[in-house]
């Protein structure tokens, strides 16, 4: 049987590094959740079965001897690894008093952990077999929940086209007969304060039992739940007596609202449809999708498919040719301050809309890029890393995604042509690389590229500042490079051609001659400091 581990440290470096060193397989541990804090930890306590705990012991909110004294006096069954810094008797002492499986110091020797975490599986294994009980009935509950997750995922995450979902209900042996009324909801969570973000399976088993224990009142059930994509789920509901169907019964999802907002404190939207048969699910949960993407600027209410309409916005940017104004003088705080302005006036008159949204990234996108363009400076290669790529996605969610993308577009844009002006920054990182790179043949575009900028614009600004040409420069780093092999080495002559970037040994001898006078041969023998090079 396999466990569900918690580790708990305020040093993320120290979860991280188990997390990776840990041989897992071996442990027999099935699952691992993290936390930061002992209130957090807690939190976690309450809402997962928890079987083994590895705890740091100093922590700066609540000690884990805090943390596993309110473990045991909430009676939760599981096996307890403590970690410290410090070897103190107390401590020990203490820790065997809270029944502890082992006490190692750190910095962590991952083998005795490994060990301390097989008897703790072992302990709790053995602990949960005197209480367990298996049949038949069990097994085929647990086979049908299986079955079932596995046709909504499909279905809900589109990868079911049968034309008539029954006939893929009587393939795996559902007990559907097409008379059952659902009803589906679309939920995405956010943390609009951008704390650190909850454990995607935490989330997922939290909100299934929330809703389970809110639904029976109103006499539905929950069928299934899927996740859609980071943070977002489809949810499905299924009517009991579909006699008697309640519509005002969706005010579920309204104390869900407040529950979520009040104790995982994340701001959600929702989308609820309502109720139909096994055929209309895909088509209101799409339905619900378009919903999203056109009110993404309410929060924390729930939107009914009954009684909502489509807006219709015309995009209108009454500011661009002022912001154009202020990023030309480079006034970057005003400007990133009035894009904030203009869209929250947007979000207070409900006019956020994803097409809306993706309409001021095009003009802070196509401003942005023209202005960049005037510097020389290539912006494509500029905003091509993984953390512009994360900005542009989540552009589109929502007002402060669509802000921290122009913030983060305008500042980086600002501060990589100041940069620019200080013409010596530019040329040093240049000069850095040659020096790294000079035994490579070396490219001006591929140096343009290392800095963002046009190839001609690069050259000109090395010259100045360098006093010499790109080509020049590196041509002078090598015969310098090759000077010191042939004076203070034993390496053949081809052989240092070779290492200083040239392949062709004639080439090197007339470019080595041109510009130390002397041929490879003669400086060698010349300017050697140790006798004995053969050629």
């Amino acid at each position: 049987m396999r466990m569900n581990l918690l580790l708990v440290d305020d040093e993320e470096y120290v979860i991280e590094s188990i997390k990776k060193n840990v041989k897992w397989s071996n442990t027999g541990i099935k699952e691992i959740y993290t936390s930061s804090t002992m209130q957090q930890a807690q939190d976690i306590m309450k809402m997962l079965p928890i079987d083994v705990i590895v705890s740091d012991i100093v922590m700066q909110e609540g000690s884990g001897f805090d943390f596993m004294t309110w473990v045991r006096q909430e009676q939760y069954e599981v096996q307890v690894i403590f970690l410290t810094s410090y070897a103190e008797f107390d401590y020990a002492k203490r820790a065997i008093s809270l029944d502890s499986v082992d006490y190692l110091l750190k910095p962590i020797d991952f083998l005795k952990l490994t060990k301390a975490l097989q008897l703790a599986v072992n302990k709790a294994n053995q602990a949960k077999q005197l209480e367990a009980y298996k049949d038949e009935s069990f097994h085929w509950k647990q086979n049908r929940s299986l079955l079932l997750e596995s046709f909504w995922n499909e279905l809900l995450n589109g990868k079911l086209v049968a034309e008539n979902l029954l006939d893929e209900v009587q393939k795996r042996h559902l007990k559907y007969n097409g008379d059952e009324r659902f009803l589906v909801a679309y939920l995405q969570l956010y943390d609009r304060n951008l704390k650190k973000e909850w454990d995607e399976k935490i989330i997922y088993f939290v909100l299934g039992n929330v809703l389970r224990e809110m639904l029976v009142e109103y006499n539905i059930q929950l069928e299934a739940m899927a996740l859609i994509k980071k943070q977002s789920y489809a949810i499905i509901c299924k009517f009991i007596d579909v006699s008697n169907i309640d519509r005002k019964s969706n005010g579920v999802f309204d104390a869900l609202a407040k529950w979520i907002t009040k104790i995982l404190k994340l701001d959600i939207w929702c989308g609820v449809g309502d109720w139909g048969d096994l055929n209309t699910v895909q088509e209101s949960l799409t339905y619900i999708k378009r919903m999203r993407e056109n009110s993404l600027s309410v929060w924390n209410r729930i939107l009914y498919v009954t009684d909502y309409k489509l807006p219709e916005f015309a995009y209108q940017n009454p500011y661009q040719s002022v912001w154009e104004e202020m990023l030309r003088r480079e006034q970057k705080q005003k400007l990133i301050d009035s894009m904030k302005i203009y869209l929250k006036e947007l979000e207070r008159n409900e006019m956020i809309t994803r097409d809306i949204l993706n309409k001021f990234r095009l003009d802070v996108l196509q401003m942005i890029y023209s202005w960049l363009d005037k510097q020389e400076i290539k912006a494509h290669l500029l905003f091509s890393t993984k953390e512009s790529e994360k900005y542009y996605q989540n552009s589109l969610e929502g007002v402060m995604g669509a802000e921290q993308f122009a913030g983060y577009l305008i500042a980086r844009a600002i501060e990589y042509k100041k940069y620019v002006n200080k013409t010596e920054s530019v040329t040093e990182q240049l000069k850095q690389y040659i020096d790294k790179n000079y035994q490579q043949e070396i490219r001006r575009d591929e140096l343009a590229e290392l800095v963002y900028l046009n190839t001609d614009y690069m050259s000109r600004i090395f010259k100045k500042e360098a006093g010499v040409s790109i080509s020049n420069y590196l041509l002078s780093k090598r015969v310098e490079e090759a000077k010191k092999l042939l004076s203070q080495s034993e390496l053949p002559i081809n052989s240092v051609s070779i290492y200083v970037g040239y392949s062709n040994f004639s080439y090197f001898t007339k470019m080595f001659r041109e510009n130390t006078g002397y041929s490879p041969l003669e400086y060698r023998r010349k300017y050697k400091i140790e006798t004995g090079a053969k050629e």
